[in-house]
């Protein structure tokens, strides 16, 4: 009983930082790679509005991949014997998860948003939303949020296929 309430919390306070990590970690490239080509301002609603919808399609993908990590966790439990081995190989493939999911996730926005202002050529959504246009930000907000509505099994599917899960004994 006492093991399974040291997982929860365990699990509790992992997925805390995480996400913490994640909106720090999205905020930070979004903005280095759109202010300063659009010099967006601080104060520019329009902006928040677009990085609110690129945090939330980015996590959301990643929490995806919560579960996948945790049910490594209890494979790794049952093949590795000592304490260390477990830690340092379920800390190996937590990584390997996030990582590659949030490459995946922030490509996966990226690409979206510019296939739309791709095919869209009456307006420069970007350079609307560099000008604070909220009803454009809005717009583009939402096409990120559909957008990551569609693809996060995709993702997530992708990412439990990439990781290269260690061999499980197999008893005859």
């Amino acid at each position: 009983m006492s093991n399974n309430i040291f997982f929860a919390v365990l699990h509790l306070i992992l997925t805390l930082l995480l996400a913490i990590l994640v909106t720090f970690s999205t905020t930070r490239l979004f903005i280095r790679a759109l202010r300063r080509k659009y010099q967006i301002t601080t104060k520019n609603t329009a902006f928040a509005i677009l990085l609110a919808s690129v945090i939330f399609a980015v996590g959301y993908i990643l929490s995806g991949l919560v579960e996948p990590i945790f049910k490594m966790v209890a494979m790794v439990k049952m093949i590795e014997k000592s304490s260390t081995d477990i830690f340092f190989t379920v800390l190996k493939y937590s990584i390997i998860f996030v990582v590659l999911g949030f490459l995946l996730s922030f490509l996966v926005v990226i690409t979206g948003m510019y296939l739309f202002n791709l095919i869209n050529t009456e307006i420069d959504e970007l350079q609307e939303i560099s000008e604070n246009n909220i009803a454009v930000g809005i717009l583009v907000g939402i096409i990120i949020t559909v957008i990551t509505l569609f693809v996060k099994g995709a993702v997530v599917f992708l990412v439990e296929n990439l990781i290269p899960y260690p061999d499980l004994p197999i008893r005859t």
